[in-house]
């Protein structure tokens, strides 16, 4: 067995030299620092890997220290019924069957106006197909149109073609022919394909041709839109050559070469922008507390940290650094991780139940959890005024 394998760290259930630092053991407390706790969990996350999963990545933030979170937890415990040998609330195992009505009013109590967590919860969610699409318009065509001396970044142009991929690809490709490019996009772009073995150019390109040739074909005015992107991206295999050249190897540390080696992971644009936005909101400085999980190593929160730290900076928003400490911990440990756990977890389902899955979940949450959705979030890029519109829509037609 390998170190990893055997080497304990204290302040967390990860093992190894990967996760020997960033741990955090004792209670988060306000009244500790000039600093503001914030806890934050994230549900249908997967690193790279944005195919063959949920289509909706959730991080659930809520800024709270556990002290007062202790509090509440131990509330919710007592009026959901939920039995001390549960060591931790945790949302995906007593908050959706179909018995847990009363649990998800409760929750409900306290995300609403008047709860004890009302402006302190918030939910950034990330549509993975618009995210992919968004990253070949980025990696590929943005990179295109720079050497020709044309910026489609700061005039909304390259959010446009995205934006156009990702919500007519659909309707020009048929779902199984926009499932394959996704796919394919994945798979070049992911660490996996380092070393170029699993997804060649040739691969990506055979596919984007033969999926213009097949959007060109379709008469609707939708596939029109997403056969020019399609025809703009043959034009960029150039880029793809020189991105699969420029790659980190395979056994290359990761964080090491910051945003090409963690190029299509999500939270390397989830952490940040939410980081920012609780700074913005509450001001000051912030001290995050993550939830402990295998794809969060040390070098993984050391990028997030380097990427939450410039954000702000580069928008010119903030004067200066916003972000104190970003540390890991048990989620067992720290309740105001188990809080953030049921925002992620609310914010997942009801991203299903908006994306028009059948879920009493989803319905009985989406009131409160809906304005709660960051509008930087990439959820089909829509806000919480188009859940109340699909909200509007679903009640018509009952």
């Amino acid at each position: 067995m390998s170190e990893r394998n055997h080497t304990r760290n204290p302040g967390t259930g990860l093992l190894g030299p990967n996760f020997s630092r960033r741990n955090r053991q004792q209670p988060t407390d306000d009244r500790a620092g000039e600093h503001r706790w914030m806890a934050i969990d994230e549900s249908g996350y997967h690193g790279d890997q944005l195919h063959g999963h949920d289509r909706y990545m959730i991080l659930g933030s809520v800024a709270i220290d556990d002290t007062e979170a202790a509090v509440i937890v131990d509330t919710l415990r007592r009026e959901a019924g939920i039995q001390k040998p549960a060591r931790e609330v945790k949302f995906q195992k007593m908050f959706t069957d179909g018995g847990a009505g009363h649990r998800r009013r409760l929750l409900s109590e306290l995300l609403a106006p008047d709860g004890p967590l009302h402006d302190r919860a918030s939910v950034y969610a990330i549509d993975k197909h618009y995210f992919v699409a968004a990253k070949l318009v980025d990696l590929l065509l943005e990179e295109r149109f720079h050497a020709l001396g044309y910026d489609i970044v700061s005039n909304g142009v390259g959010r446009q073609l995205a934006l156009d991929l990702a919500t007519e690809g659909p309707r020009a490709l048929g779902r199984d022919g926009f499932d394959r490019l996704i796919a394919t996009a994945v798979g070049f772009f992911s660490k996996k394909n380092r070393t170029g073995d699993q997804v060649t150019v040739d691969d990506l390109y055979a596919v984007i041709r033969e999926s213009y040739a097949y959007a060109r074909r379709r008469k609707a005015p939708q596939a029109k839109k997403a056969a020019e992107v399609l025809d703009m991206l043959r034009k960029t295999r150039p880029e793809a050559e020189e991105f699969a050249r420029e790659r980190p190897a395979e056994a290359t540390p990761t964080g090491e070469h910051g945003l090409l080696d963690d190029t299509m992971d999500p939270l390397i644009t989830a952490v940040p922008t939410a980081i920012l936005h609780a700074s913005i909101r509450y001001g000051g400085k912030l001290q995050v507390l993550a939830d402990d999980q295998r794809l969060l190593t040390d070098d993984k929160l050391e990028v997030l940290e380097r990427g939450a730290t410039a954000v702000g900076l580069v928008h010119g928003l903030i004067k200066g650094n916003h972000l104190q400490d970003l540390v890991r911990g048990r989620s067992v440990d720290h309740p105001s991780l188990q809080l953030a756990d049921l925002v992620a977890g609310a914010g997942r389902v009801v991203a299903r139940w908006h994306d028009g899955e059948d879920d009493p979940a989803g319905d009985e949450l989406h009131p409160v959890v809906a304005p709660l959705v960051d509008p930087q979030g990439m959820l089909a890029e829509e806000g919480p005024e188009d859940f109340a519109r699909v909200d509007s829509d679903r009640a018509k037609r009952r």
